[in-house]
């Protein structure tokens, strides 16, 4: 290979379309880049998505095949829907406590996204969430234990690699126990060194049942390496650490470049020449087109200038084709139309539901007000409309009020006033909760004199703090599955054999109650 070869090959870019341009037929034909990163913006289908994963393998007839990846965690993070099964994501996991189901989520959403032309997925993550004001991790990590972190996610990465994909986990060293977002600032941890490498601990774990690759943080870790610099930029902790005591010879694979945290610190091009010298072996780019082109002109003058040594370079590349060369990317996949005949599993899908009704937590339990009934008048207000259609679906008589996650302050007055008679018109109310908005709602509806249920479809940090609700479930996930995993649990059809993934300040990890069962309850596949 060319110096400039080696050069793309380190490179993980992302574009702006849903069909292949002539700017990325460049970054794959010409600059012969080692991956592409997809998002949202690339994604409107299914079909569309394979067909442009199909046509982005073809630039590189004849050479080296790009990664073709994705960040589909489940849960808050998920970028195709279509085709696939939507997991309810990590926390979810965590309440089941169940490895086996952490293992069918991995092997199911492997042959999912292998099915649509992927070849590598930016999950799990594996940090442990210490910090109930984390902005960046939250229900994206399984808890806030690292032996549950460990054991699911050595079971998912299993399942998913078994699966034929390309598994990357993160965020290594870990980004659980941080109340900064790395997209605005650069997060600094002062945690002790024991508890850094405590923390650390669900990455070993994989590593020594062969995980592909890691993805690091943009996290400075001054207790271990006595200064500020990011873990990303880190040789202490990537070569040193990583490397070296650990001994991991798969894939590094950094963050995004361009955040913040890193960007206004170095420049993305000076940033790139550190992060291969520290021991990472790819840089991710996946936004502007003058950063990819500063990245590249600045890692080939790196090696022409001996600041980034060549065998650095040559081992970085080594570490790359060997996933390649072990997850099959060279021999050429399934026909395209041959996959996209081959409709999706049911049963996969049916991995989404089993992980959401085994999540189901009931955190709280006053009165009799558990199972409802489906002739009673439910009100339902709720920031997720699947849980409104859920309901409904086995209370006729319900009515629902959709609220916005974050409404406009003029919308406020106007949607108090809608809440408020639909609780007054309404035998018990029900209230979705993600955020502290919607616990103005529970409040609202309390005063009226109704019985409140709260589910919980985001953090249960939060859903703690429902202070006025007699009960209060928590699913963990807005994902459909959760919300009619919800509805069954508050009709009596399932019971709530979740436990708590994390610790609240009242409730300790593992707290649940068993709801009552309705006698005879319909149970919904």
């Amino acid at each position: 290979m060319s110096l400039e070869d080696k050069v793309g090959q380190v490179m993980m870019v992302g574009f702006g379309g849903t069909e292949v341009d002539d700017t990325m037929a460049h970054l794959v034909r010409e600059r012969r880049v080692g991956g592409v990163c997809l998002f949202k913006r690339n994604i409107a289908d299914g079909e569309q998505v394979a067909r442009l994963n199909a046509g982005l393998r073809a630039l590189s007839a004849g050479g080296v095949p790009p990664f073709l990846t994705l960040d589909q965690e489940g849960g808050s993070v998920v970028r195709v829907r279509d085709g696939v099964v939507v997991l309810p994501g990590n926390m979810a996991l965590g309440a089941t406590r169940s490895a086996e189901l952490a293992y069918a989520a991995g092997l199911a959403q492997g042959q999912d996204l292998m099915r649509l032309g992927f070849n590598m997925n930016l999950a799990p993550v594996l940090d442990v969430n210490l910090n109930p004001r984390n902005p960046v991790i939250g229900s994206r990590s399984y808890g806030d234990s690292v032996a549950l972190v460990s054991e699911l996610g050595r079971a998912f990465v299993r399942g998913q690699q078994e699966a034929g994909l390309v598994t990357v986990a993160k965020h290594f060293p870990g980004h659980g126990d941080t109340d900064t977002d790395s997209h605005t600032a650069l997060p600094i941890l002062h945690t002790p060194r024991e508890e850094v490498l405590a923390q650390m601990e669900p990455f070993r774990d994989v590593m020594r049942e062969g995980l592909d690759g890691l993805m690091t943080a943009h996290v400075a870790l001054p207790g271990l390496t006595g200064d500020d610099v990011p873990a990303t930029l880190h040789p202490q902790l990537l070569q040193g650490l990583l490397r070296e005591r650990f001994g991991f010879t798969g894939l590094v694979l950094t963050d995004e470049l361009e955040m913040d945290a890193i960007a206004r610190r170095y420049g993305v091009g000076q940033a790139a020449v550190l992060a291969l010298g520290a021991g990472a072996d790819m840089v991710l780019v996946p936004w502007r087109a003058e950063k990819k082109a500063e990245v590249y002109g600045a890692l080939r003058a790196a090696v022409l200038s001996g600041e980034l040594p060549r065998a650095r370079l040559d081992e970085a590349v080594r570490h790359i084709l060997a996933v390649k060369e072990r997850r099959g990317l060279f021999s050429p996949p399934a026909a395209l139309e041959e996959r996209l005949a081959t409709p999706p599993s049911a049963e996969n899908e049916e991995v989404a539901h089993r992980i959401a009704r085994a999540a189901v937590t009931l955190l709280r339990a006053q009165g009799e007000h558990l199972p409802l009934t489906p002739h009673a008048r439910v009100g339902v207000i709720t920031p997720e409309a699947s849980l409104g259609t859920a309901i409904t679906a086995r209370a006729p008589r319900a009515r629902v009020l959709a609220v916005p996650t974050w409404p406009e302050r003029a919308q406020r007055a106007r949607l108090r006033q809608r809440a408020r008679q639909l609780a007054l018109g309404s035998d018990v109310v029900v209230v979705g909760l993600i955020n502290a908005y919607q616990l103005e709602l529970v409040t609202l509806a309390a005063s009226t004199g109704r019985p409140v249920v709260v589910v919980s479809m985001g953090l249960p940090y939060l859903a703690e703090q429902a202070d006025e609700a007699r009960a209060v479930l928590a699913v963990y996930s807005y994902q459909p599955s959760a919300t009619e995993a919800a509805a069954a649990a508050l009709f009596g059809e399932i019971g709530t054999p979740g436990r708590l993934p994390v610790g609240l300040s009242r409730l300790h990890f593992g707290a649940g109650l068993d709801a009552p069962r309705r006698e005879q309850a319909r149970v919904r596949p």
